[in-house]
């Protein structure tokens, strides 16, 4: 029962990240660029959350080594990840730079099997290079032709931080923290750095409407609020390289709000890719035999 809650958990989690791109869409068209978008979504999530906190009397200050560790896996994991994911986007076509991205599944089996010891089976392997195979059709297909070093650079990087982070809410030693409070600190560190390099790089600009900052308060909400805490849980339920799987999910979702929200056109090789991932959720979610990480964070949600 807590495996499938786990896999429910990261599922629910990529899906809320698939909407990213929609809301990111909205806010670019009224006034926001990247920096403040990303700054504007971590400033609206500690908002939501702290009020969370505080209406549920959950307890959010933590020891010193720990917002020690908290800070790194923001600005190493999340903050810096984010940016130079968004910054390969000027020389790469997005749906390579993106495929490129989603090497951290790979990086994050290799981890957990070298430092952490995890035990990795034939199963999970092959539902890892399928979900690859599927990103690719999904949203790199015929963008090769976009080569361009320093985007492949800078798309390769982004996905080689992102583990950093999922191996820092999974085995440091803020594994045993609740997962609102994770993401409480996550998105206030996120917000001071962004701040910080937004005012530095020149690009603090508040020259935007209310739809734009609607969608950045829609963005904290769904994919922070409920998509950051539900992949934290999950992690604490299943293994990070059965987690970083099953994200590959996330594609997915954005494929479908792209076609039904924003009219985008639909072809075989976006079929062909969401098959392919749909397997590899089903192959990893039979693979997944026991409780790797421990303790049941979702019930420290719900007694909370």
């Amino acid at each position: 029962m807590n495996r499938f809650k786990g896999i429910i958990l990261i599922i629910l989690a990529s899906a809320s990240f698939g909407c990213i791109p929609l809301f990111a869409k909205i806010a670019y068209a009224n006034g926001f660029n990247p920096y403040t978008f990303i700054l504007f979504r971590s400033v609206f999530a500690v908002i939501e959350i702290f009020i969370f906190l505080k209406l549920k009397n959950i307890i959010y200050k933590v020891e010193k080594e720990q917002y020690y560790t908290l800070f790194k896996a923001s600005f190493f994991g999340y903050a810096l990840m984010m940016l130079l994911l968004f910054i390969s986007y000027n020389y790469l076509a997005t749906g390579l730079a993106t495929t490129l991205h989603f090497i951290y599944p790979v990086v994050v089996m290799i981890g957990s099997t070298l430092i952490f010891k995890e035990k990795v089976d034939w199963k999970k392997i092959i539902a890892l290079i399928i979900s690859i195979t599927g990103i690719y059709f999904l949203i790199g297909f015929g963008s090769l032709n976009s080569i361009n070093f320093v985007g492949i650079i800078l798309a390769l990087v982004s996905g080689l931080l992102y583990p950093y982070y999922v191996f820092k809410v999974a085995y440091g030693n803020i594994k045993d923290l609740n997962s609102f409070v994770i993401t409480f600190y996550i998105s206030l560190f996120n917000a001071i750095t962004l701040l910080f390099g937004s005012i530095i790089t020149g690009n603090f600009d508040l020259e935007f409407n209310y739809k734009g900052l609607l969608s950045t308060v829609l963005v904290a909400l769904i994919c922070n609020m409920m998509g950051m805490v539900a992949f934290q849980a999950g992690l604490k339920i299943i293994s990070p390289t059965t987690a970083t799987i099953l994200s590959t999910f996330e594609p997915i979702t954005s494929l479908i709000i792209g076609v039904i929200v924003l009219r985008e056109p639909l072809f075989w090789h976006h079929g062909v890719g969401s098959i392919l991932i749909m397997i590899s959720v089903i192959v990893v979610a039979f693979a997944e035999k026991k409780n790797l990480i421990g303790a049941d964070d979702t019930n420290n949600i719900i007694n909370s």
